[in-house]
């Protein structure tokens, strides 16, 4: 605006020089006492509109997808399958990728079968014992009463024979040792048998219980690392970069595919520091693609970046993309943002002001068939037009063309107007 000002000043004073020295001389040439009319001059006005006036930030964007992730490997290994190529669309749960690595079977299949035997073993527990396996102690119990009482009996008949002198002090000792043995067999059997009528003490269910819970979390986990081996599509979406092919080695962090959602483009553009508080969530925008000349489309700002972008200085912001518009990740886009806005503004194009050396800013309204200059304060500007907080009226015709060769006071006349045409009728005549 500043720029404008100047060069209409500059344009303003180089023009009225030579128009004041010609009416200075064709006033010396064309002195008659008659007096002829000065001549109108021809200038092009429109009336002052009051209306609301928004002021329309121009910024420019990118076209993005607002869900977008690309695939990386957790584990190494070589590619056993990759399909996909650029632009192939996927839905949420399609495989995209597998990594081959056969030890990982193999350690699912170990820890299922630790984890068969921990639950067969607590089942076991839990069922007690089975009455085959009651009988068989009682049974051992028996042939052990059986076999002390014949160790009792015949320790006691070599006790007699070695006090006799028929046998040696040792085959006593023998006899000894034999019942000792045979009572803590009989004890044994004793013990196992009330064992196996009283069934598994809850502690050794408790703690077979922690061992199937042990075996399960090994299943889990190495069922974990495995499936790590194949990615599936987090999303329904399009592989828009394939960074790997089968056969290469995948390895761990490293980028395997890039997935974006085409339903989830947006407009992603960065407002300026100074501007940042004039935009809110639900702001107008106005959106021009470079890809769809011609055609400009309705928004509103959907999201605001909370941060501002410290070397830039600016935040980031996001518009939608306004249905119908085949809008491509990349696309550039030309936005204007509304600003501000004033919503009984005095509205004049900016072409009806001229700049004076004082920096104050005037325009010319018509008055009868009279230029009037005014005074006009500026309240906003936006494409091209400007918001006057003073000077004119609504409905007043301000001139927006010719003033450039006008003084206040000057006749003036628009071109299609009755006395233009009544000059014409006259100059015919003649």
């Amino acid at each position: 605006m500043n720029t404008i000002r100047i060069y209409r000043f500059l344009l303003l004073s180089g023009s009225l020089l030579p128009l004041m020295t010609g009416i200075g001389c064709r006033r010396d040439k064309t002195d008659d006492p008659a007096g002829k009319q000065v001549k109108p001059v021809p200038v092009k006005a429109v009336s002052v509109r009051q209306e609301k006036l928004v002021r329309w930030l121009p910024l420019t964007g990118t076209v993005a997808a607002g869900n977008a992730v690309r695939i990386s490997a957790t584990i190494e290994g070589p590619i056993a399958f990759c399909p996909w190529r650029e632009g192939d669309t996927v839905k949420k749960g399609d495989k995209l990728l597998e990594i081959e690595r056969p030890i990982y079977r193999r350690e699912v299949e170990a820890a299922d079968a630790a984890l068969s035997v921990a639950k067969a073993r607590l089942a076991d527990l839990k069922a007690g014992a089975r009455s085959e396996e009651i009988a068989q102690a009682a049974e051992m119990v028996t042939q052990l009463q059986e076999n002390t009482r014949f160790a009792e009996n015949d320790l006691a008949r070599i006790e007699q024979m070695v006090k006799s002198g028929s046998l040696p002090g040792e085959e006593q000792d023998k006899a000894h040792v034999a019942l000792v043995k045979s009572q803590t067999d009989l004890k044994a059997a004793r013990e196992r048998l009330q064992m196996l009528q009283r069934g598994p003490t809850a502690t050794a269910i408790a703690v077979q219980e922690a061992l199937v819970k042990e075996a399960e979390a090994r299943l889990e986990k190495a069922r974990a690392t495995e499936a790590e081996c194949r990615i599936f599509a987090p999303f329904n979406g399009v592989i828009s970069a394939v960074h790997v092919r089968n056969g290469d080695l995948a390895t761990a962090k490293a980028p395997l595919l890039d997935l974006l959602d085409p339903e989830s483009l947006v407009v992603r553009f960065s407002i300026p520091e100074r501007h940042v508080l004039q935009v809110i969530p639900g702001t107008l925008a106005r959106l021009s693609f470079d890809a769809i000349q011609g055609k400009t489309h309705s928004a509103k700002v959907s999201r605001i970046y909370p941060e501002l972008e410290e070397i830039s200085r600016t935040r980031l912001a996001e518009t939608g993309i306004p249905d119908g518009v085949p809008a491509s990740p990349g696309m550039f886009v030309r936005l204007q943002v509304a600003a501000g806005e004033l919503p009984e503004a005095l509205i004049v194009p900016d072409s009806a002001l001229l700049s004076l050396p004082d920096d104050s800013v005037i325009v010319y309204v018509i008055e009868g068939q009279v230029a009037r200059r005014r005074l006009v304060g500026i309240a906003m500007e936006s494409s091209g037009e400007v918001a006057l907080s003073s000077g004119v009226s609504a409905g007043e015709l301000v001139i927006v063309r010719g003033h450039e060769l006008l003084k206040d006071g000057s006749l003036v006349q628009q071109p299609g107007s009755k006395a233009s045409e009544k000059g014409e009728r006259s100059r015919e005549n003649h």
